[in-house]
C-alpha cells in the first residue's frame, strides 16, 4: 500500500481534510457454545476456531463505556489506532503491525471501506447500536479476499432479543459540549423480527492544531439503521439492512515542511462532510431436510465525500460504489443436518464491482486536471471459495479454505488459509495455530489516482502476505479464568510505495520483504463474584523491506480494566488503564521533508467509569476518560483531546 508519507503527502496537497485517509476483550474464557459468527463461510464454534479471536459483547462495551467503536478497540490485542485529534477526527485502525488497508471492516456482514483507499475511517462509527464485535486477527484473504491480510472487524448491530414489541432510548451529556441521543424500536415475532435504530452525537472539540487561541473543531454524527428478516416458511427466509450515516467535521491545515512539529497543523477554518449508505438482502432456503443450505445475498455501499479549506473553497468532492452478489452452499459431510454436523463444507461463488469518481473539476486546486481524473473509474472480481470445517473426537479441529481471484484490472491470485485447534485431555488447555496467504488489491488511487503531485499506476501487482500463527490458551483458578498467549509472524512481497525519484510521484511495487512479528497475551480472570480483570498486551515488530520502522505501530501496548460489582448488583465500577510504548510517526519537518520518522512520546491513560440500575428498566451511566489530563499524541504533529467526561441516562421498554 502507499506508505505513510505518501498517503500524508496527498492529504497535504489537498488541505486537511477530517475524511481523507492519512495513510470478547483480551481472549476471553471461551463459553464451549460460543460461536464465531464471521470465522468462515459457516460459522465456527469458538473452541474449534484455530485463528486468534477476540470478541467484545455488549456487558465489555457497558464496562467499557465506549462512545465510538474506536475507543473499545483499543483493548484488544494487537489492534492499534490513529486518530486526528479526539472523537469524530479521522480515525485508521491497524492490525499486527499491518496498514490500514489490510484490515476488513464488516457491519452486518457488509463490507464498507472506502473503495478509493481500501480502508474505513471508523471515526463515525457510535457503539449505541452495537451488539458485538468480533475480532478475527490474522491472515483473512482465503475467505475474504482483499483488505484482510491484518485481520477482520466484523461489527454486528443489535436485534430483538424477544418476541413482541421492545425498544431503547437513552440521552448522554458531556464535556466538550457534546451531546449524545439514541432510539430503537423493534418487533419479533415467531415468523420474523424487525427493527429502526437511530444514535445521534454532536461535540464543540477541541483545537487539533493545538493553537492557543485556535477555533474548536467539533463534529456531528447521524446513523439510521434499519434491519428486518421473515421466514417465508420452514426453509425459506429473506432478509435485509439498510444503514445511513451523515457526519460533518472541522478541522485543520497540515503545514508540509514546518520547522518544527508543533507547526505542522495550522489552525484554520477547514471542514467536510461524508454519506456513507450500506445495505443487504438475502435470500436463504434450506434443503435436503437441512443438509443443505442455499443463500443468495446482495450487498451494496456507497461513500460521498466533500470537503472544504481554509478559504471555505471545495477542495474534493468525490463518490465511490461497490455491489457484491454471493451464492453460498453449506452441506453435511457426516450428519443429516448441519445443525448436527461435525464435518461441513462450504462453496461460494462472487462477483463484486466498484467505481469511483471525481464529481467537480473546480475541486483540483492546482490546475485542471486531466479527463481521465473526472472519468468514472469501473473494476470488478469474480471469486470462488471452497471451505472445509472438520471436528474429530480426539479433540482436533481444522478449518481450511482455498480462494480464487479473478480481477479485471490487475493480476489474478489464489490464497488459502489453514488454522487447527486442539483441547488437550486435560480439558484445560487448548493450542491454537493458523497459517495461510493474503492478498491486498491495488486501491483506486494507488492505480488510478491523481493529484497535484502524484500520479496512479495502472501496471500494480497486488500484495502478497504470508503468515502464520500459533497460541496456547490455558483455563486456571478451576476455570474462572483464563490466559492465552500467541506468537504471529507475517512476510509481505510486492509492498505498494511510491517513488520520489520521479515528477509526479508514482506508486511502485516495492522489491524486498516487510517482516512483522509479535507477541498477543490476553487474559480474563473472575477473581471473586463482584471481581473481574481483563488485561491485553503486545509486542509488535513491524520492519519495511529496507530494515527500518513501520509508523503508527507501537512496540507496546498494554491496558488493563478492573470490574467491580456492587453488592447491591446494581452498580458497576470500572478503572482503566493503559499503556503505549515505542511508537513512530513520519517526520513531516523540514528538512526531513517525510523522509525520516520521528519517536513519538510514551504515554498512560487513566480510566473511570460506572453504571448504576436506577430501577429495573432505567440506568445511570458515567465515566471519565484520561483522568489525570495527559498531554499525548497519536499523531506527530496534532494535539490529542485530553480529559473528557460524561453522563448518561438510558430507558428499556
Amino acid at each position: 500500500m502507499l506508505t505513510s508519507s505518501l498517503r500524508t503527502a496527498l492529504l497535504a496537497t489537498v488541505a486537511t481534510s477530517p475524511f481523507l485517509a492519512t495513510a470478547s476483550i483480551a481472549q476471553e474464557a471461551f463459553d464451549l457454545g460460543e460461536i464465531i459468527v464471521s470465522g468462515g463461510l459457516s460459522p465456527v464454534q469458538a473452541r474449534n476456531y484455530g485463528h486468534a479471536v477476540s470478541i467484545l459483547t455488549e456487558q465489555d462495551l457497558k464496562d467499557l463505556g465506549a462512545t465510538y467503536v474506536s475507543d473499545a478497540l483499543q483493548s484488544v490485542p494487537s489492534v492499534t489506532l490513529s486518530r486526528t485529534g479526539g472523537g469524530g477526527g479521522l480515525t485508521e485502525v491497524r492490525m499486527r503491525g499491518h496498514e490500514a488497508q489490510h484490515t476488513l471492516i464488516l457491519i452486518d456482514g457488509i463490507a464498507v471501506a472506502d473503495v478509493s483507499t481500501g480502508a474505513y475511517d471508523l471515526a463515525g462509527m457510535l457503539t449505541a447500536d452495537i451488539a458485538r464485535i468480533e475480532v478475527l486477527r490474522g491472515v483473512q484473504s482465503a475467505i475474504y479476499g482483499s483488505e484482510a491480510i491484518g485481520g477482520v472487524i466484523s461489527i454486528t448491530t443489535k436485534r430483538a432479543e424477544a418476541n413482541g414489541v421492545s425498544g431503547k432510548a437513552g440521552v448522554q451529556f458531556g464535556s466538550d459540549g457534546s451531546k449524545d441521543a439514541n432510539f430503537a424500536l423493534r418487533s419479533k415475532s415467531d415468523r420474523g423480527e424487525l427493527g429502526l435504530s437511530f444514535a445521534g452525537r454532536s461535540t464543540d472539540g477541541f483545537d487539533m492544531s493545538g493553537t492557543a487561541g485556535g477555533e474548536k473543531d467539533g463534529s456531528i454524527n447521524r446513523t439510521v439503521n434499519l434491519n428486518g428478516s421473515y421466514n417465508l416458511t420452514d426453509s425459506v427466509s429473506i432478509g435485509a439492512t439498510l444503514r445511513h450515516t451523515n457526519r460533518d467535521a472541522d478541522g485543520d491545515d497540515f503545514v508540509w515542511g514546518a520547522p518544527n512539529a508543533a507547526g505542522l497543523v495550522k489552525d484554520s477554518a477547514a471542514d467536510g462532510s461524508v454519506q456513507e449508505t450500506y445495505g443487504s438482502a438475502y435470500l436463504q432456503a434450506d434443503a435436503m431436510g437441512g443438509r443443505l443450505s442455499n443463500r443468495i445475498e446482495l450487498t451494496f455501499g456507497a461513500i460521498d465525500i466533500q470537503a472544504r479549506n481554509a478559504a471555505r473553497v471545495k477542495n474534493l468532492d468525490t463518490t465511490g460504489h461497490r455491489q457484491k452478489l454471493a451464492y453460498t452452499a453449506s452441506y453435511a459431510l457426516d450428519a443429516a443436518s448441519l445443525a448436527d454436523a461435525k464435518q461441513i463444507v462450504t462453496v461460494s461463488v462472487q462477483h463484486e464491482k466498484q467505481d469511483y469518481k471525481h464529481n467537480d473539476a473546480a475541486a483540483f486546486l492546482f490546475g485542471p486536471p486531466p479527463a481521465s481524473a473526472l472519468q468514472t473509474t469501473k473494476r470488478a472480481q469474480t471469486s470462488a471459495v471452497l471451505e472445509y470445517q472438520g471436528q474429530f473426537e480426539n479433540g482436533l479441529s481444522l478449518q481450511a479454505s482455498l480462494r480464487h481471484d479473478n480481477n479485471d484490472g490487475f493480476k489474478d491470485s489464489t490464497t488459502y488459509s489453514m488454522g487447527l485447534s486442539y483441547t488437550l485431555p486435560n480439558g484445560t488447555t487448548r493450542l491454537h495455530g493458523s497459517a495461510g496467504t493474503g492478498v491486498q488489491n491495488p486501491t483506486i488511487i494507488e492505480q488510478f489516482g491523481y493529484f497535484a503531485n502524484f500520479r496512479g499506476n495502472p501496471n500494480l501487482t497486488p500484495e502478497k502476505s504470508r503468515s502464520f500463527d500459533f497460541g496456547v490458551e490455558q483455563q486456571i483458578m478451576d476455570g474462572r479464568g483464563s490466559i492465552d498467549v500467541t506468537y504471529f509472524n507475517d512476510r509481505l512481497t510486492d509492498e505498494i510505495g511510491a517513488d520520489y525519484t520521479v515528477t509526479p510521484n508514482v506508486a511502485i511495487n516495492k522489491t524486498g520483504k516487510s517482516k512483522r512479528r509479535g507477541v498477543e497475551v490476553g487474559a480474563n480472570l473472575n477473581l471473586t463474584d463482584r471481581v473481574n480483570v481483563v488485561a491485553a498486551y503486545t509486542w509488535t515488530d513491524a520492519r519495511n523491506p529496507d530494515g527500518s520502522v513501520e509508523v503508527r505501530r507501537p512496540k507496546h501496548d498494554a491496558s488493563v480494566r478492573v470490574n467491580y460489582t456492587l453488592a447491591d448488583a446494581r452498580t458497576r465500577l470500572n478503572l482503566g488503564l493503559r499503556h503505549v510504548a515505542g511508537n513512530y510517526d513520519v517526520d513531516f519537518t523540514s528538512p526531513s521533508f517525510g523522509g525520516g520518522v520521528v519517536k513519538l512520546g510514551n504515554y498512560s491513560l487513566v480510566d473511570f467509569g460506572f453504571t448504576h440500575a436506577l430501577t429495573d428498566t432505567v440506568t445511570l451511566t458515567g465515566k471519565i476518560n484520561n483522568v489525570f489530563d495527559k498531554k499525548y499524541n497519536e499523531l506527530d504533529g496534532y494535539s490529542t483531546q485530553g480529559r473528557t467526561a460524561f453522563l448518561g441516562l438510558s430507558t428499556v421498554f
